[in-house]
């Protein structure tokens, strides 16, 4: 990988940090909003978008994985 890219965040990283602000700003109108239970609704929303940038991070590395190996095989 060079150095370039290493040093500057790509377009993804910043689409992720931006889904994360979302699901932390539903989770806070959750708790305020939120009725009964408030912190198990705020915990639960931002739980679920924490487990979802975790799979679409792992499927990316898995992505990358994968086209390394492919590139050594040519």
């Amino acid at each position: 990988m060079s150095e370039a890219a290493t040093s500057k965040p790509s377009l993804t990283t910043w689409i992720m940090l931006a889904v994360l602000a979302w699901g932390a700003l539903l989770a806070l109108g959750s708790y305020l909003f939120g009725g009964t239970h408030p912190v198990l609704r705020a915990a639960m929303v931002l739980g679920v978008t924490v487990v979802f940038l975790g799979l679409w991070a792992l499927a990316l590395a898995m992505r990358k994985r994968r086209l390394e190996r492919e590139s050594d095989e040519i």
